[in-house]
């Protein structure tokens, strides 16, 4: 689950960097796959950890609680939220005739929607493991979810403007050659 997250995000941010229609393509058909796979993986961790509450802990740690639904809520994400819109960017790359990928292909690279979604899952890949760890009780389950949705919409923010920034610089280096 957690290679499948990070080898998500690295797709996206390849493809918000690519220079050819080609890499384009080649990053969102990885995503693509890795994105479908998803919910596979989280109910591989999900049962022996169910299994672990049940059997040893119980469910009066906020720590537990806190990374099941997190769990949960990433097994629908990926689906509901990024794979639908993973498929639009692979559709769009594989209908590019240019070699150099279009504005149309780079506006749905950009989807905030997306690219907000990408980073929750993989900054709540982090925080899962973050409280699974650490074993805070409720105040800290709740502190380390407000800061990694905090760090979400830094990160997006910056990686949207360098993306557009470089977007930018390449197009014009395209017209002058």
């Amino acid at each position: 689950m957690f290679v499948a997250v990070g080898i998500t995000l690295l797709s996206m941010v390849s493809m918000l960097h690519s220079k050819t229609t080609e890499n384009s393509r080649n990053w969102a058909a990885l995503a693509v796959k890795l994105d479908g796979l998803l919910p596979f993986s989280v109910i591989l961790i999900i049962v022996p950890g169910l299994y672990l509450v049940f059997s040893s802990w119980g469910w009066k740690n906020a720590w537990i609680d806190f990374s099941l639904a997190l769990m949960i809520l990433m097994t629908f994400m990926g689906p509901i939220i990024n794979l639908r819109r993973l498929k639009t960017i692979l559709h769009a790359a594989n209908a590019e005739k240019s070699s150099v990928p279009t504005n149309s292909l780079l506006e749905k690279v950009r989807d905030r929607v997306l690219w907000n979604s990408v980073l929750v899952m993989t900054m709540l890949a982090f925080a899962i493991v973050f409280l699974m760890t650490v074993k805070v009780a409720m105040t800290g389950s709740i502190i380390t979810i407000v800061v990694v949705v905090i760090l979400v919409f830094v990160a997006a923010n910056i990686l949207l403007s360098k993306g557009s920034a470089s977007m930018t610089s390449n197009k014009k280096n395209t017209r002058s050659i």
